[in-house]
């Protein structure tokens, strides 16, 4: 998350639209500015029971595919893009307002939302904002995945992926949280295997996925017929996405991951 000294928001208004990855249906946004100490917030305009839901970690009910706050009717499922795109650009103050169950996926990575957020413009709280300092070393094991971190007087990731597929292989990336930085990694799109794709419409997932919103590979090839955007893509949209989980920690955190 980029750390700034005051705490943000939006200057004005501005609408989303798209379809949900997995509902395939297609779904409005409004982002609306928010006083200070509202923290990012989340509510459903579809439903008669309005429930707002802050964004944070306890309050995530799956992070299966996607990361979903809240729970029944007054979900909403795939934050993490927009997380992203709130922490890269240093906005701690939004209201969230989607009418249906999941936020549009747009190209399926966080520069729609990006350049919506910028044309909306920035505006500053005269209140300092807040930051997490890391004071000793964290590591999680899960599997084959490993997550470790230390202390430090910022946020810098190095990020590292190793697929058996071999057109992703393995990749690496060293990030340091600055808003140049973070305007190199927003255009990642989310990706997936051609077998996975099949596997998920036949569990009623993945409804509105296509080669217009996901990178799709095979063993061998990239699907798409522009190819990737870069040569590291996969990696740096793994990174995109664990910066926009860890910004449901509600301020960024100073350590390196």
């Amino acid at each position: 998350m980029l750390l700034s000294t005051w705490q943000s928001t939006l200057k004005t208004s501005v609408e989303f639209s798209g379809k949900g990855l997995h509902s395939g249906r297609v779904v409005r946004m409004l982002v609306e500015p928010a006083p200070a100490n509202t923290g990012i917030v989340f509510s459903r305009a579809d439903q008669k029971l309005v429930e707002v839901i802050p964004a944070r970690a306890h309050l995530v009910s799956t992070s299966q595919l996607c990361t979903t706050l809240g729970s029944g009717p007054q979900a909403v499922s795939t934050i993490e893009h927009l997380m992203a795109a709130f922490a890269g650009l240093g906005i701690c103050n939004a209201r969230v307002i989607v009418d249906g169950p999941e936020l549009p996926i747009m190209d399926g990575s966080s520069i729609a939302f990006v350049r919506g957020l910028l044309k909306a413009g920035k505006r500053e709280y005269d209140l300092r904002a807040k930051a997490y300092r890391l004071k000793k070393v964290l590591e999680i094991k899960d599997g084959d995945k490993l997550l470790r971190l230390e202390p430090s007087s910022r946020q810098k990731i190095k990020c590292s992926i190793e697929f058996r597929t071999k057109v992703i292989g393995s990749q690496s990336i060293e990030y340091e949280e600055s808003l140049n930085s973070f305007l190199t990694i927003a255009d990642a799109r989310t990706f997936c295997h051609l077998s996975d794709v099949e596997a998920m419409r036949n569990q009623g997932l993945a409804l509105g996925g296509g080669l217009d919103n996901a990178v799709v590979v095979t063993e061998e090839t990239v699907l798409n017929e522009n190819g990737l955007r870069s040569s590291d893509e996969f990696v740096r949209h793994k990174l995109l996405d664990l910066i926009g989980d860890f910004a449901l920690l509600g301020a960024p955190l100073l350590a390196s991951i």
